[in-house]
């Protein structure tokens, strides 16, 4: 009896584990939509700057844009845009900051 009754706390904390485990998987692929979006502003705001020649261009929104982590923990950014007539892709790269920001690392 002794031992079923181990049998059962050891599944409980298994069970109990696995839980914990799938809820910080899910917390965290939450928090990469946010990031990904974090990291499009910024690189949209520097294509936009005054004085780039990019500045005129019509910037397509962030979900017809596409982001990815990268490596050294930037985040990957293709933003499609117009320009006189003529299509392009701006890229560039950005790092979150401790603050939550996003600085552009190009």
């Amino acid at each position: 009896m002794r031992k079923t009754a181990e049998t059962r706390t050891v599944r409980r904390w298994h069970s109990i584990a696995a839980t914990a485990a799938l809820a910080l998987l899910v917390a965290a692929c939450g928090d990469s939509g946010k990031d990904e979006r974090g990291a499009y502003e910024a690189c949209l705001a520097l294509a936009k700057k005054a004085g780039s020649p990019l500045a005129q261009a019509q910037f397509a929104k962030f979900e017809d844009s596409k982001a990815a982590g990268m490596q050294d923990s930037s985040i990957g950014v293709i933003i499609p845009y117009e320009l006189a007539g003529k299509k392009g892709s701006y890229q560039c790269n950005a790092m979150k900051q401790q603050d939550g920001s996003f600085k552009v690392t190009q």
